[in-house]
């Protein structure tokens, strides 16, 4: 049987998103918060929409960012309203009046479907890198034991816009969908071809569709993980402030052992090796080698049949992390 493959696309109305993002202080606040090169598109998308950060399209969703109202969110709605006459049946509380005509003005206003046509081989081009890298791959094999098989496309769209230094992960119907920019350079470097750090994609990737997929499951399984929840786990303060609930706690570990595995696996031992270095040095996770070592021995018992799903071996969960915590003092 053909392994499924990642749906890569580009979509306009994410790219409408990013433009409008393009005319708040979000460009010049991402900077505050970690200096970086950005796409000579973002460059250009800025100074093509200069002229309209007064619009109310760009003045909402100010409004949103200064609320701190999630682009995930913001970035979901977008892709529930139609193309190109962006309607919608219903809209979430949260959004502005009559935003998505605004929107729509607003993209026409600011000519960008010429802009778009303008610059579509910089578009092309990092669907074409990606395309290319996750057909190298099987994300849906290799979650399959963890999260059982995934019913929804997991679908991965480069932004060589706006926002240049987050990930946006969220599930709309039956898609997980993932807006990755491309890797991120050293201070006012521009950030590298996709094609050049394959490896920052699928950990992209994976990262989110495990948040996603993972939250799910913990919320079918409420009683399993109340009762896992009961004892806190071994992480490092500095981690913990980021994460200060058992259930962030354990999603972040989850993901990040779960990413080394697949880059031991499918990519390469330097790569895992890499990952595991920035986990411990620049996140603080630690207890990352135990954590690991837990999620390794559930996969080889899983493949031997001893284990039918993830919830079946978590019962262990406890007694292995004080393994875990054994491992990470050597």
């Amino acid at each position: 049987m053909d392994k499924r493959q990642i749906s890569v696309r580009v979509d306009d109305r994410v790219r409408l998103m990013s433009a409008v993002l393009a005319g708040t202080n979000y460009p010049d606040k991402s900077q505050e918060r970690r200096k970086h090169g950005t796409h000579l598109h973002a460059r250009g998308t800025r100074k093509a929409v200069a002229e309209h950060t007064h619009h109310p399209a760009v003045q909402a969703m100010q409004v949103l960012l200064d609320q701190s109202v999630p682009l995930a969110s913001i970035y979901n709605y977008v892709l529930r309203l139609t193309w190109p006459g962006l309607r919608a049946d219903d809209m979430p509380r949260w959004v502005p009046p009559k935003w998505n005509e605004q929107l729509k003005h607003f993209y026409e206003v600011t000519n960008l479907a010429k802009w778009w046509a303008d610059e579509a081989e910089n578009w092309k081009t990092a669907q074409r890198h990606l395309v290319e890298a996750f057909a190298k791959v099987d994300l849906y094999g290799f979650l399959d034991p963890f999260v059982g098989p995934i019913v929804e496309t997991l679908v991965f769209m480069p932004n060589i816009s706006y926002p240049s230094d987050q990930n946006i992960g969220f599930r709309i119907g039956g898609e997980l969908v993932v807006i990755a920019p491309p890797p991120m350079a050293w201070g006012d470097s521009p950030p590298w071809p996709y094609k050049d750090d394959e490896a920052l994609a699928y950990r992209a990737a994976l990262d989110q569709y495990l948040r996603i997929l993972m939250s799910s499951f913990m919320h079918e399984h409420e009683d399993l993980i109340k009762s896992l929840a009961e004892k806190p786990l071994p992480v490092d303060d500095k981690f913990a402030l980021k994460h200060p609930t058992w259930q962030d706690q354990f999603l972040g570990l989850f993901s990040a052992a779960l990413i080394h595995l697949f880059l031991e696996d499918s990519v390469s031992s330097l790569e895992a090796k890499s990952f595991m270095q920035h986990m411990q040095k620049v996140e603080g996770v630690t207890i990352l080698p135990g954590i690991v070592s837990i999620f390794r021995r559930y996969l080889d018992e899983y493949k031997l049949g001893h284990y039918t799903n993830l919830a079946d071996y978590l019962p262990n969960f406890p007694k292995q992390i004080r393994v875990a915590r054994t491992i990470a003092t050597l």
